[in-house]
């Protein structure tokens, strides 16, 4: 009985695992562009301000 219980808390404890790495993966995934996006948005801020200062 104990062996099985073992195995069972094992295997439970492996798909817990392999839920959350999915979920991470997932969000890493979501949250990447708006990270890229954010960073054009600023260089282009930054070149808007040197313009500005130009004249």
């Amino acid at each position: 009985m104990f062996d099985i219980a073992l195995i069972l808390f094992i295997a439970l404890a492996g798909g817990v695992i392999a839920i959350i790495g999915f979920l991470v993966i997932l969000v890493r995934r979501i949250l990447e562009p708006k990270k890229e996006l954010q960073q054009k948005i600023d260089k282009l801020e930054e070149e808007v301000q040197i313009l500005k200062n130009h004249k």
